[in-house]
């Protein structure tokens, strides 16, 4: 964590799913204390594999999902990704949080694991089987385990946010990365959920200097890719896989995301044969694209702001 961000004053005290108090009320989060959680965090004395937690059967689904079929259809693709899921390992704290994601979130809770199962995907077809994966992969799995935090009201809006609701949502990196702190330390995992949406720059939370994690680029992709091609309460559709990768380039052109992840996205869905540096990339967007989406804060209040 060589890099500085503002910090938050919590509104709320914040808990583990288990009942434990991880910061309360009126307390500052911000790097510092971070760095001071993660630092006191107990050493796990044994860890679960995904395979043998409830974990496993949404993973099955999702390789069954249609809006994943190009990138884990076929019993090749998919056994690329199994074979970096399966190894993911977390303490039970983890997959409580996410039995609790689930129970509370199912929207969220498929996002996470559609996120995993993006991110597995482009990491083995980038690294092959280099050491660490599934930790890389653990972390995209977890990434957004703050939203469960958020207001109910505010997750499950149908309408634009206001600039004060999109500033109380902005807060989720830090309270995901912070109770992840907790339990795993600094761990990929926790800089994954701090800083997912930062977009280079253009989201949140504002980073000052460049967080130098390796694969922190392309967990943003697999998010936002899974994002777009699930439902969600302020569209009526989804993207379709094409559309999603047209929005990505659009975002990728204003410098929202590294070229490269894109790039291998890309190369992934189109079967990831030959080399993605060779990729031709669309010349213009040809997908489906939701014309109602009331995602974020209306544009116009966004200039006016």
């Amino acid at each position: 964590m060589d890099f500085s961000l503002s910090g938050t004053v919590l509104t709320r005290d914040l808990f583990s799913a288990d009942g434990r108090l991880v910061a309360s009320r009126g307390e500052i989060v911000d790097l510092g204390r971070l760095k001071e959680v993660a630092a006191n965090a107990p050493r796990q004395a044994r860890e679960r594999p995904l395979f043998e937690t409830t974990c496993a059967e949404a993973v099955l689904e999702a390789f069954d999902a249609p809006a994943l079929q190009y990138l884990v259809g076929s019993e090749g693709l998919r056994a690329l990704a199994a074979d970096v899921l399966t190894d993911v390992r977390f303490p039970q704290e983890i997959w409580d949080e996410l039995d609790a994601l689930k129970r509370d979130d199912g929207a969220r809770y498929q996002h996470a694991v559609w996120t995993a199962v993006v991110a597995a995907r482009l990491f083995r077809t980038a690294l092959g089987t280099a050491p660490g994966l599934a930790r890389l992969v653990g972390g995209a799995l977890t990434h957004d385990v703050g939203m469960r935090h958020s207001a109910l009201r505010l997750r499950f809006k149908r309408d634009h946010l206001t600039p004060s609701e999109a500033l109380a949502l902005e807060d989720h990196p830090l309270l995901g990365a912070l109770l992840l702190a907790s339990m795993l330390g600094d761990s990929p995992a926790v800089h994954f959920a701090l800083l997912h949406h930062t977009r280079a720059g253009f989201g949140y939370p504002r980073v000052q200097g460049r967080p130098p994690l390796r694969g922190l680029d392309l967990v943003a992709v697999s998010s936002a890719y899974a994002a777009l091609i699930a439902p969600r309460t302020y569209r009526a559709q989804p993207f379709n896989p094409r559309g999603a990768i047209d929005q990505l380039l659009e975002d990728c052109g204003a410098g929202h995301f590294d070229p490269r992840a894109v790039r291998l996205l890309i190369h992934c869905l189109r079967g990831g044969s030959g080399a993605a540096s060779e990729l031709v990339l669309p010349r213009k967007p040809t997908g489906f694209r939701p014309p109602a989406n009331h995602h974020g804060v209306a544009p116009e209040t966004r200039l006016s702001a």
